[in-house]
This record gives C-alpha cells, structure tokens and sequence, in this order.
C-alpha cells in the first residue's frame, strides 16, 4: 500500500508539471528558501494581478492543498502553487531547504587552578562568538564566571551559557602559621567542599572543619574526580591573647545569622586602625580605618565570590604606641 501511495503521488507531481509548463508563470515565490530544522516558513502569495475571486492549489512533497493563499511549511522539497483567476492560469514555485540546527551543550566546570580552563564547542560550524569577544570554537578561561557562546551553521544560530565556578576553599591557604589565643573557644580550621569531594585531615577527621587540641602541623586534603588531589598544612601556635588581635581565618556571609561577617577581635584599645582586604588579582575589595566596621563579603554591594582573600590589618596601641602588623589569608564561602 505504501508504495502504491507513492505512485499517486508521484503521478500528481508530474501531472502538475505538466500543468505549470502550459500556465503563465509567475515569480513572486522565491526560488529557494532555506530555514533551520524546527523552523517553520510561511510561504505568502501576493499579487495585485490576482482578483480576490481567484482559487489556489498548493501541490507540496507530501500532499495536495486546496483554498488558501499562504501556507506554513518545515519540511524540504519543492512547492508549486496553481492559481485560476477566472480564464486566467498562473503558476509558481519555491524550493525549501532545511539546515539542521546546531546544538549541543557544554557544561558547568570548574576552574581547579590558575592555569586556567581550556573550553571548546564542536568544530563543525561556520561561525563562532563567545562573550569574551573570540571568535574560534574554543577558548581559555581563568576567572570564574558566567559565560556563553553563539553559533551559526549555513544561517541557523544556537547559543549556549555555562558557569565556571572558582574550585577554592577545598584546599585551603593558610599560610605557614596560624596563631590562636588559648582561651578562644573557636580555634576552627575550615575548608570548604562540594558533595563530590573527599576531605582528610590528619587528625583522622573526614569533616570540613576541625578544632585544633592542640599545637603542631596540621594538613588537609582533599581528593576531586575533576580536580585530583590536593593539600595544604599549617602550623598552628597558641598564644596569650591578653592584648592582642584575634583574626578569623574564614566566614560565611550567606545570611543565616552564624559568622556571617569578618570581624577582628581586639583586647586593646587602639589610636589607629586600617584593615585592606584583596582578592586573588590583588584587587581590593574592603578597606576601613573604623575598628567597629566590618566586611560583610560584598564590594560594592555586590556579593563576591567564593575564594581565598588576603588581608593586611595596621593598627597602634593607646598608650605605648605599639605598631602592630599583620598578613594573611580570609576564606570566603557560603
């Protein structure tokens, strides 16, 4: 049955030709038209030569159409339309081609150091536009981010957005020595890790944090599919802080009223204070010369990402004019 439909329908496009080589032919109709797969075109006649009484027939690859001056297609081939204005005969064609679409997806990654992140889109389209303004499929990237890329294939165009998230906090930056003050209740060295990656510390913890007893070497790692294994130690000291600055290491300025802000704590009473805070492209990003101010991860009042901040705070004690320096590192994560 199937190839006998075949046969009709064959014989009434070739029927048709027949016809459209005996009418008058017309050239409204472009001659070729090409739209993306999943696309649809409407094909439109339009003629002051044509009285509003004249009859249409479209004859597609597929079927017979009668009644109508436009038609909306998506599929390929060749289309005639027959028109009778009364004694009159006219006919018309247009070729529709169909492009496929690119697609295809890339995914969101992250950036696991600062080497950067080589990104790339299939090689077999025309053209290629990313929002960083290159323009060939693939690229290098070495800042977290929103990012997307725009292609064409023949004229069909796709766009696709990705993130690239900063891969920090899971091996953190302490530096070579972490001082606490022996009373402090919350001597915490923190790290920050996402569901797929596994922490060690050599305390036997498996945690994202942990409470020095104690003082020595600590160390972490932390082992990723995407980004390996890394890890990172300190060494923690313990002090009397009966005048002195206590300095958090990390925060968490995500709103749930638990340290959300980085706070210095001090014993004594200061003459002057400056507290400059940098990002990893030594940036800054906080600055204050108000002891009571602090920094609620943001820059102007926009909230920065995830990352190992550095930070150096001045400050001179009332009384004895002591100086006192200090340099380090702040975790920022949410």
């Amino acid at each position: 049955m199937k190839f006998k439909k075949q046969i009709i329908i064959l014989w009434f496009v070739l029927a048709h030709y027949s016809f459209y080589a005996q009418h008058r032919a017309l050239n409204y109709l472009r001659d070729t038209v090409t739209i993306c797969n999943s696309d649809s075109f409407l094909i439109k006649f339009q003629s002051e030569h044509i009285s509003k009484n004249a009859t249409f027939q479209w004859i597609t690859p597929y079927s017979i159409i009668y009644q109508t001056k436009q038609l909306y297609v998506k599929q390929k081939g060749l289309y005639i339309v027959k028109i009778s204005d009364g004694k009159k005969q006219y006919a018309d064609t247009t070729f529709i081609r169909v492009i496929d679409k690119p697609k295809f997806n890339i995914k969101d990654t992250l950036l696991c150091s600062s080497k950067g992140l080589l990104i790339a889109a299939p090689k077999k389209f025309d053209r290629y536009l990313w929002n960083t303004n290159d323009i060939s499929n693939a690229i290098k990237i070495d800042k977290p981010g929103k990012y997307w890329i725009k292609v064409n294939n023949k004229g069909c165009a796709f766009t696709d957005t990705f993130k690239v998230n900063a891969f920090v906090g899971v091996v953190p930056n302490f530096g070579k020595e972490y001082l606490v003050c022996e009373n402090e209740p919350n001597k915490i060295l923190s790290v920050k890790a996402d569901s797929e990656v596994k922490v060690f510390w050599n305390t036997g913890s498996n945690a994202t944090s942990i409470t020095p007893q104690k003082e020595g070497i600590y160390w972490v790692k932390s082992i990723s599919k995407q980004c390996g294994t890394k890890a990172d130690s300190v060494t923690v000291k313990f002090k009397n802080c009966d005048c002195d600055i206590f300095i958090p290491n990390s925060f968490t300025p995500n709103d749930d009223d638990r340290n959300d802000l980085f706070i210095p704590v001090f014993q004594c009473e200061y003459v002057f204070y400056s507290l400059t805070i940098y990002d990893r492209w030594n940036n800054i990003v906080y600055n204050s010369n108000n002891i009571n101010a602090n920094w609620d991860g943001r820059f102007k009042g926009n909230i920065c990402p995830d990352d190992v901040y550095v930070y150096r705070l001045v400050a001179i004690q009332k009384g004895n004019e002591k100086k006192v320096v200090r340099n380090g590192h702040i975790s920022l994560f949410r």
